[in-house]
């Protein structure tokens, strides 16, 4: 069981950079209950491979200057075994969270946001 939610502990959210934060993780309480709502949708775990970033581990790892893990809004989710990531971006627009905010999709993984205003972009 999760702390922040059903499913999710504060602890997937961490900050993973080195020498800066200390592995903070103040996370949007919208951002929570989307991701718990497209956890319930998947039927299955997901793993946050990125959730919130200071400014600092942002710079370092390419994040954009106007990126919102820094304001704890996004995350980047790995796509579980057995789906594709086009399916678990299907299921993320079923979300009206991140159907009204960011989603980006990767090969292995996919970017959401809350956001306000739709974005879409594929790598």
């Amino acid at each position: 069981m999760g702390n922040i939610s059903k499913d999710f502990n504060r602890s997937e959210f961490a900050c993973t950079g080195k020498d800066c934060c200390g592995g903070a993780a103040p996370m949007h309480p919208d951002l929570v209950t989307a991701l718990q709502h497209l956890r319930d949708l998947a039927g299955v775990p997901l793993k946050v491979n990125s959730g919130f970033r200071c400014i600092k581990h942002n710079k370092e790892v390419g994040g954009k200057p106007d990126s919102y893990h820094p304001l704890g809004m996004a995350a980047d989710v790995a796509v579980p075994p057995r789906m594709s990531a086009v399916q678990l971006v299907a299921l993320a627009e079923q979300v009206p969270q991140f159907a009204n905010g960011g989603i980006g999709i990767y090969s292995t993984w996919i970017h959401v946001d809350v956001r306000s205003g739709k974005a879409r972009w594929r790598i």
